[in-house]
């Protein structure tokens, strides 16, 4: 603030140090959500949003039962793995949904620079934070549900491993001090919920796979497909287009 007082309006500098200052105060510091600690809601939610899968409901509220006995979530990290197009993204929304959290999802698929998890150092022109600070000023909040995408997809180049960057990032022991290059100082992470997805579990650093607890998400068999399509799917549709079933025909082809 001393320096932004002695700059001069029209000095590049001066745009540099507002930002950053702004990017300090617009995160939530000890801005918290009200936890919705019931589990038949939570049931309700989940039965609501996704046919089947008894398996993997199951898992998940046996976690949401355990964040909401310890009032913890430190050292919870979910990995939803399965072929695309299973429902991992939305029992992402679900599980926000029945904790009562703010929901953000990124993906990491194809990233090649530590800087978008870690931030920019501030020395570089057009610098900013890292996603996962980002992701805390829009929600306003420090303890969403923030899931990261395709993370058996994440690269490497000479820019840095995003991969070793997320290790901190996810790490309970570690997320308590993160670091951001861009913010220099420290920020809390340990009461975000991190559920990461991914279609397979051969190409996850070893690293980050071991600190993650791995949910398997099958496929659907025909009669599965066909209830969902029925339940949810097709009402949706007519929603999506403003019709009602008197207007919509479904014929079969042999």
């Amino acid at each position: 603030m001393e320096k932004l007082n002695l700059l001069d309006k029209s000095s590049p500098e001066y745009h540099i140090t507002r930002s950053y200052i702004e990017s300090i105060v617009e995160l939530p510091w000890g801005v918290y959500s009200k936890d919705r600690l019931d589990i038949k809601k939570s049931k309700t939610i989940l039965d609501k949003d996704h046919y089947g899968l008894e398996d993997v409901k199951t898992n998940i509220l046996e976690f949401i039962s355990t964040v909401m006995k310890t009032g913890n979530v430190s050292g919870s990290i979910l990995c939803l793995v399965g072929p695309p197009g299973v429902g991992k993204t939305s029992i992402g929304k679900s599980i926000a949904e029945a904790l009562n959290r703010k929901f953000y999802r990124f993906s990491v698929g194809g990233m090649v620079d530590e800087a978008e998890i870690k931030g920019h150092r501030r020395t570089y022109v057009g610098a900013m934070p890292g996603k996962i600070i980002q992701a805390l000023k829009l929600l306003k909040t420090t303890n969403p549900v923030i899931m990261i995408d395709e993370i058996d997809k994440i690269g490497n180049s000479f820019r840095g491993d995003p991969a070793s960057a997320l290790l901190e990032v996810l790490d309970p022991e570690q997320n308590k001090e993160f670091l951001d290059h861009y913010l220099d100082i420290r920020y809390d992470l340990s009461k975000i919920l991190f559920v990461t997805t991914a279609n397979q579990l051969d190409t996850i650093p070893r690293p980050l796979l071991d600190r993650m607890e791995i949910i398997q998400l099958p496929g659907y068999i025909l009669e599965e497909k066909l209830q969902i399509a029925t339940k949810y799917l097709i009402p949706h549709q007519l929603k999506e287009h403003g019709l009602d079933n008197k207007e919509l025909v479904l014929v079969r082809l042999h």
